[in-house]
């Protein structure tokens, strides 16, 4: 190609030797002029070797053609060598701006491209689909988006790794995983093949200075900066994901939680309208007709057990309108002794008769809660000691004071609590898994009294006894004349 250029070049400064010399038959200063718009031209278009082969055929058809004597070469007149010299610079002048502005022009043409395939890149990343695997799609987009012939990604958080085109062995998967899972995050791996020149590149992607995952290509790599800004939307895009998978689930969770509530309130509300019947007609039917003792004695069974169901259904009413994490509390002075009585008192019928230790500490100080609710949270409480101990066993309960806060506490003598669902028994509906078969319940009471002591910025928690049981025990702190909550 450059040979055929330089013969073009030749026979251009021919054609003009011809035109000059025999057409226009112009002085020796309008040829040279013309010799050096010849070099101009063809240095712009082409290059040095294009340029430098024009200048030397100008200066000899100048030579030959218009300097004394004619149709002779005299080399070593001055006159020659300064028209060489003059021809040779600006031959070589007019190479290198050439070059110059043609290679600006080739970078920022590669520079619009670049940043019109990262602006196309953006938006396929933008519109993953959160419902399937984030790898596959941000390989795809990639080498879709740069015409690479492979691309991998490397999760951080998983460590998987997912390939996007032909299969080639000069990509690293252990280089790869190794930037992703953090041992090289800062490493930047750039190869060249020998044999074909290929590139082969591996980056980390991170963001805010976490390190997500790495990523891999081979086949015409963009610059450096499009590389890295490749890494941030990969980064930028997986955050996105993330954040949208989690507000999904945790929009999920919300509706659930309110879905439950108004299920609860309805159903205790219908249950608690045939309840009322049932037991306006018991104590009609006892106190208007005579029965025998053994009659009376089934129907007393009746109307306290319908008390007992009436009372279990007011609760769970209570329960379906205390937002998870949102009990609304009325908080006065309160002795800790008066709710201990109270509770128990309407525990009676669902401790039957159960033996209820009590350990109160002597001046123990009034504190500053709701009675409704906290008496909620320690039937609950015993509740659920009641269900998860042996019926022989005693029921501890008992309270203490200690820097201005009171601790009450409420202890079984049962399995215990296995360390691993110390914090999930007090989620709503999670039963412990050594009770799901033997015991009946919802798994709500827990969630609801943590939820009621949290609202008094109290704390409850749970520990096993080394002989055996569960503790619960929760804080609240003391009354200091406080008159409003």
């Amino acid at each position: 190609m450059v040979v055929l250029r330089v013969v073009v070049c030749i026979a251009f400064v021919a054609a003009l030797t011809w035109m000059t010399f025999v057409l226009l038959q112009v002085n020796a200063l309008v040829a040279a002029l013309a010799y050096v718009l010849a070099v101009l031209v063809v240095a712009a278009r082409w290059g040095l070797i294009e340029s430098l082969a024009t200048s030397i055929a100008a200066m000899l058809c100048l030579n030959y053609f218009f300097l004394p004597p004619i149709l002779s070469l005299t080399i070593a007149d001055p006159q020659n060598w300064v028209a060489l010299f003059v021809f040779m610079v600006t031959a070589v002048t007019a190479s290198q701006l050439s070059a110059s502005v043609r290679n600006k022009a080739a970078e920022a043409l590669a520079r619009r491209i670049e940043v019109e395939r990262l602006y196309q890149l953006g938006l396929s990343l933008m519109l993953v689909d959160t419902a399937g695997e984030l790898g596959p799609q941000i390989t795809a987009a990639i080498k879709d988006g740069f015409g690479f012939s492979k691309v991998a990604f490397c999760d951080g958080l998983t460590g998987g790794v997912h390939v996007s085109g032909l299969e080639d062995p000069r990509l690293d998967t252990e280089v790869l995983c190794s930037i992703a899972t953090g041992s090289a995050s800062w490493f930047v791996s750039r190869k060249q093949s020998r044999e074909d020149g290929v590139e082969v590149i591996v980056v980390p992607v991170a963001l805010g200075g976490r390190t997500l995952g790495s990523l891999g290509a081979i086949g015409p790599l963009p610059s450096e900066p499009a590389v890295q800004a490749i890494a941030n939307l990969a980064a930028v895009a997986i955050e996105h994901a993330r954040q949208q998978i989690a507000f999904g689930k945790l929009e999920v969770a919300r509706q659930n939680e309110r879905l439950r509530s108004i299920l609860l309130d309805a159903v205790a509300h219908d249950f608690l309208t045939p309840l009322t019947s049932i037991k306006s007609a018991v104590t009609t039917v006892r106190s208007e007709y005579r029965h025998e003792i053994e009659e009376d004695e089934f129907l007393s069974v009746v109307e306290e057990e319908t008390d007992r169901l009436a009372e279990m259904i007011n609760e769970l009413t209570d329960m379906a309108r205390i937002e998870p994490g949102k009990a609304r509390i009325r908080r006065r002075e309160l002795a800790v002794e008066n709710i201990v009585k109270s509770t128990l008192s309407r525990m009676r019928s669902v401790l039957d008769g159960r033996q209820v230790e009590l350990h109160l500490q002597e001046n123990i100080s009034h504190i500053y809660a709701d009675p409704e609710m906290l008496g909620m949270a320690l039937r609950q409480l015993l509740g659920n000691a009641s269900k998860y101990s042996p019926p022989e066993t005693p029921i501890e309960l008992g309270a203490s004071e200690t820097d201005g806060v009171v601790t009450i506490w409420v202890r079984d003598h049962g399995l215990g609590v296995p360390p691993y669902e110390f914090e999930s028994i007090f989620e709503r509906f999670y039963r412990g898994k050594q009770a799901q078969a033997s015991v009946a319940g919802t798994g709500m009471g827990l969630s609801i009294a943590r939820d009621i002591i949290n609202a008094h910025h109290g704390k409850l928690w749970v520990n096993n006894v080394p002989d055996g049981g569960a503790l619960f025990s929760f804080k609240v702190p003391v009354f200091r004349g406080v008159e409003h909550a």
